[in-house]
């Protein structure tokens, strides 16, 4: 080997031959670089670049670029450009590039390979030591752990290569650098997600993994505290807990222990879970034993509030029959959902009752029994009846902990959401009949709508099912009737959303309808009466001052943290608010159940700190209305159209076109 270094294994079969090719077609770039004089480099710097980007689609291929590194960057792969300069590198820009455009986050991630091979001793370069360039990695890291460990995000999507590559850089530099820098950054990471209480927390479970080998002495005490909280929360929550070693043993121990030491016993594990959202797989045996030998102490177990005590003295049976189908180790995810669907009083409901019972005892096709068992590689042992029900109880414990994944299916999440706060007997007669039948069955105007669980069909073959159980169940029929309820309602004078969200979520939503764009031509029109009247009918400075009856669906425009559009996506305003700094807020459900996203331009939503409900974002009133392209409204409501502000309808219009609005065709207003 030309450089001597130790080549990364690429191998065998077809892609390991195309790999090894595309490894010497780029040591052929490097080496024509060298040999360029300076004021031709930047002819030579394309193709490495372009041979790059390539060979950072693969783990095989990014070690070899490692190993490649100091030839790269002695040759002049950064001669010229912003990245020349080690030495003037910033952290806090390197996320900017990796999610840039074109070449640039090629180019950032061989920069970030070059301090790599600076921190491991494999490259020198004037004016940057080991220790420094491990300083600026361990930034890098702490300042991208959305990239490290992304979420489902409308970016994450549209951009999956370059996030692919980005991922696979951050996690190579974790490898082989100290994570001692991460601590306080990822606390607040893990505490931050933990207050949205999603119904899958595997996100939360790899920050704790990588918690967990922070180097003693890491932290300081306060820090310690707050982490050791989450920590214990997913494991050994209590003294004897930790003493059983496993859940096996804790059963065994429970066996043994008095009365009045379980009730300590339930307490803590109760207290814990409503404190971080995170169940334990020691908890649910826990609640099996009470279930077995205890059933008085389940609410105490569980934490309930009034309400779900008594909706669980109330229908004892029927929790019991959960419990026993449910709750597992492996299942402990479930246990919130469970405590929180009691204290909104569901099963006190004759609806959820039925539901519920036909969700114990309905047989599941072939088709569901395979989605659902995929859910639960990682807890051997569990039955597709176990995760069905788990899955249930928790869509109904928590309507906003609902995440679509990794998969553009936001409308059908979406109306999960929906049917979980305000249809939830409708939401279990759909499940049921999905999951027994493999069909969903509706009507649009005159068409009646069959929709059939076909597991060879395109949209369940792409399904990434890094979802929950009921997500798993219909999402894939949700998201084909959504793609025919929009087919049926195309060629129409208006955006077919008009019709199809309420043929899709329910009566409850309002028949009035707004689009900034213009169905035909499918440019901008009329944008300032747009805000105006979402202003108008929701604001309740304008509005006369009413709350919202219904979640109300809307279509927003996700941009990238420059501003530049990235496409449409489906989201749910909970209710309009003042926030804590005295301004008005719209509050929303983000399906992606990550809404943290910088969309560009100082607009950037939160999910804590502003007034959120767990699982609901926020921005102003303003920043909203910005991304705003569609929206439902009553049309029977009073409204004041006149006193909106002539100055702030401009504004966001602005707002509108410095952002998404480059992308798109604007008719002036009249």
């Amino acid at each position: 080997m030309r450089d001597g270094a130790e080549r990364p294994s690429i191998g065998t079969g077809d892609e390991g031959i195309r790999l090894g090719r595309r490894i010497e077609a780029f040591e052929t770039a490097v080496d024509e670089l060298a040999a360029a004089p300076p004021f031709a480099k930047a002819r030579y710097q394309t193709q490495v670049h372009r041979l790059a980007g390539e060979l950072l689609d693969s783990d095989a291929g990014i070690r070899r670029l490692l190993a490649l590194s100091p030839r790269i960057s002695d040759a002049g792969t950064f001669h010229g450009g912003p990245w020349e300069h080690a030495s003037r590198l910033l952290p806090r820009l390197v996320g900017y590039g990796l999610r840039g455009e074109g070449v640039h986050p090629t180019i950032e991630a061989l920069s970030e390979l070059r301090m790599l091979a600076i921190a491991t001793g494999a490259h020198r370069e004037d004016g940057v030591g080991a220790e420094e360039a491990e300083r600026f990695l361990q930034q890098v890291c702490v300042q991208n752990l959305d990239l490290m460990f992304p979420t489902a995000s409308e970016e994450h999507r549209a951009r999956a290569k370059i996030y692919g590559r980005a991922e696979r850089l951050l996690n190579l530099i974790r490898e082989n650098i100290s994570v001692a820098g991460f601590g306080a950054t990822l606390i607040d990471e893990i505490e931050t997600i933990g207050a949205q209480r999603p119904i899958l927390t595997h996100r939360v479970q790899k920050l704790l993994e990588l918690a967990r080998q922070l180097p003693q002495g890491t932290l300081s005490e306060r820090l310690q505290g707050r982490l050791g909280i989450y920590l214990r929360a997913t494991g050994a929550v209590t003294k004897a807990s930790a003493e059983a070693g496993t859940p096996e043993r804790y059963g065994e121990a429970l066996r043994r222990m008095p009365e009045s030491e379980i009730d300590s016993e339930a307490r803590e594990f109760s207290r814990s879970l409503h404190a971080t959202g995170l169940g334990s797989p020691f908890h649910s045996i826990l609640i099996r034993h009470l279930r077995e030998r205890i059933p008085g102490k389940l609410e105490t177990v569980l934490g309930l509030q009034p309400v779900g005590a008594a909706c669980l003295n109330e229908n004892r049976d029927l929790v019991h029959a959960v419990v026993d189908a449910a709750i597992r180790s492996g299942t402990e995810w479930c246990v919130l959902g469970l405590a929180q669907a009691l204290d909104r009083g569901l099963f006190s409901r004759p609806e959820i009752r039925a539901g519920m019972r036909r969700v114990l005892t309905v047989p599941l096709t072939p088709a569901v029994q395979r989605r659902l068992l995929a859910l639960g590689r990682d807890a051997p042992g569990l039955d597709a009846r176990a995760l069905f029900v788990a899955g249930t109880v928790s869509v109904l414990g928590m309507p906003l902990g609902i995440d679509q994944g990794n998969n553009p299916t936001c409308q059908a999440a979406r109306g999960l959401s929906l049917w979980s706060q305000h249809a939830p007997g409708l939401l279990l007669k759909i499940l049921v009949r999905a999951a027994r039948d493999g069909v969903l069955h509706t009507h649009f105007e005159q068409h009646e709508l069959i929709i059939r669980d076909e597991p060879d069909h395109e949209a369940g073959r792409q399904l990434d099912l890094d979802l929950d159980p009921v997500s798993a169940v219909l999402v894939p029929l949700l998201d084909r009737l959504y793609a025919q309820l929009m087919v049926l309602a195309q060629g129409r004078a208006f955006d077919a959303h008009r019709w199809v969200n309420p043929a899709m979520y329910g009566n409850w939503v309002p028949g009035g309808f707004s689009a900034a764009f213009d169905p035909i031509t499918g440019a901008v029109s009329g944008h300032e009466g747009f805000v105006r009247l979402f202003y108008a009918t929701h604001h309740p400075t304008y509005n006369g001052g009413y709350d919202l009856l219904y979640p109300n669906p809307v279509g927003i425009i996700i941009t990238d943290v420059h501003g530049n559009m990235l496409g449409y996506h489906a989201i749910s305003i909970q209710r309009i608010a003042e926030g804590p700094d005295g301004g008005i807020r719209v509050y929303f459900f983000n399906p992606n159940n990550e809404g943290r996203q910088r969309w560009g331009h100082g607009v950037a939503p939160t999910v804590a700190g502003n007034g959120e409900a767990p699982g609901e974002s926020s921005l102003p009133f303003d920043q909203f209305t910005s991304r705003l392209y569609a929206y439902h409204y009553d049309p029977y409501e009073k409204r004041e159209e006149g006193r909106v502000p002539a100055p702030l309808v401009a504004e966001i219009t602005r707002m509108a076109r410095e952002s998404w609005g480059r992308a798109v065709t604007w008719i002036p207003s009249p």
